[in-house]
């Protein structure tokens, strides 16, 4: 039978690359949830290089380990988001981004805020929602903290929101960047690139509709293998 939706055609280009479920990224066991707010802020519209490098500049300044042994030992005494307010409190936005962060992007180009001043704000949103550590996402703080943080400034496309959760252990969210829209873009062989929540809900439904092939894929994992097949081949180009 022909393949005709576009979640069929996108699953079936998959199986087509040959896409392999790599190992989750260091990032994914970060051992404390404000570096999932700082990775998740500062790898906005950049390479993820530069975004590495201030999570390192982080754990250097402040002493805090980066990575737990594994996904599900992080968080076991280490620091919450009330100790990076608390760097702020101490420093300022200002100090933030020289000192700490080594790094002054701001969310947008056009009249866009530090994106040190991004992370704070991201912190009191989440600590409104009485969220501090990985142990506090229970269903209505999380929904709660969305709510509050889709109104900051720069984060109404909730991408930057998506991939915090990816990163604090939802498996069922995807990062829609430019690689990821790129993929599906040319497996249904679009004259654009399609939106972000296109592109997401797309790849989702992919996930799914691979899972009922016999493979073996949450969205996350395919959200990174897709990420990393359309990295290298941008690589191949340059």
């Amino acid at each position: 039978m022909i393949s005709t939706s576009p979640v069929s055609k996108l699953a079936d280009y998959i199986e087509q690359s040959g896409l392999m479920a790599p190992a989750l990224a260091d990032e994914y066991r970060y051992a404390s949830l404000p570096l999932c707010v700082v990775d998740a802020v500062f790898s906005i519209g950049v390479r993820y290089t530069s975004t590495q490098k201030v999570v390192a500049n982080l754990c250097e300044y402040a002493d805090w380990p980066r990575y737990a042994s594994s996904r599900e030992s992080r968080g076991a005494g280490g620091h919450g988001i009330c100790d990076l307010v608390a760097l702020f409190d101490t420093l300022g936005i200002e100090g933030m981004a020289d000192t700490v962060f080594q790094n002054r992007q701001r969310t947008s180009s056009r009249s866009g805020i530090l994106k040190a001043a991004a992370v704070l704000l991201y912190c009191r949103a989440l600590t409104e929602a009485g969220i501090n550590t990985f142990d506090d996402f229970e269903q209505n703080r999380r929904e709660y903290a969305e709510a509050i943080i889709l109104g900051l400034p720069g984060q109404s496309s909730g991408i930057a929101f998506d991939y915090f959760m990816m990163l604090a252990g939802d498996d069922n969210l995807i990062k829609p960047d430019r690689m990821v829209q790129r993929y599906v873009g040319n497996a249904l062989k679009l004259d654009a690139i399609p939106q972000p929540r296109q592109a997401a809900i797309l790849v989702r439904l992919a996930a799914r509709d691979l899972c009922q092939r016999g493979h073996r894929w949450t969205p996350l994992h395919l959200d990174y293998a897709i990420w990393r097949f359309q990295s290298a081949k941008a690589s191949t180009k340059d």
